[in-house]
């Protein structure tokens, strides 16, 4: 379970900035493939409509294999679904994505999600990710992702973030980062307020606790 300060996905605000609460349930077999089920708050800005989404509910599926030493990939597929209406339009939507992993500190990852949030587009992201222990319960991690959304934000562009967790026990962990995008604001009015533009992510800290079982 996670306790954050905010909802940042790729450059912008799924909670309107503010703190919301997050679950997780996971499970990896030893033949490669995995599963599990988010669950989150989410409120975007579609205050003026009726029947706004309120939880965002993920499930998932994949496989990961070894490809060298040191190397291995994975495939998988996630389903976005909520419980209402996100800017008057029911937004349900799939993402496949395939990535890369070196040893447990590197990342890449390709994504494309057709018809995101049902808007008829059709959304590309890449990412990368570093992470390096520093002390034994203490972890370094950075991030650069770039979002390829032009069809459905009315502009491409890069985020990126860096930070450090802190492993109090095997069962709980802190993490304090700076996340930022290169995302300009949106000027929306009530005569379009079904224009899908959810609310980028000022430059700033986020604070998260999370709690494993």
């Amino acid at each position: 379970m996670n306790f954050l300060s905010d909802y940042i996905y790729r450059g912008y605000s799924k909670n309107r900035g503010n703190p919301l609460v997050q679950g997780h349930i996971d499970y990896q077999d030893d033949s490669g493939w995995f599963g599990g089920l988010s669950v989150s708050q989410v409120r975007f800005d579609d205050g003026k409509n009726v029947g706004r989404a309120s939880v965002e509910i993920k499930p998932h599926l994949g496989w990961t294999w070894p490809v060298t030493a040191g190397w291995r990939a994975e495939l998988a597929a996630s389903v976005y679904i909520y419980d209402n209406k996100i800017f008057d339009h029911y937004a349900n939507y799939a993402e496949v994505y395939i990535s890369a992993h070196y040893q447990n500190w590197l990342s890449a990852r390709v994504a494309i999600a057709p018809n995101a949030y049902q808007r008829q587009a059709n959304v590309l992201n890449y990412e990368l990710n570093y992470r390096r222990d520093i002390l034994d319960t203490v972890q370094f991690s950075a991030g650069l992702g770039y979002n390829q959304a032009g069809a459905l934000l009315g502009q491409d562009y890069f985020y990126w973030n860096t930070g450090v967790s802190w492993f109090l026990t095997n069962n709980l962990s802190v993490d304090f980062r700076y996340v930022d995008a290169n995302l300009g604001f949106h000027e929306s009015t009530e005569y379009h307020h079904d224009e899908f533009y959810p609310r980028p992510q000022d430059n700033k800290y986020l604070f998260s606790v999370t709690f494993g079982f």
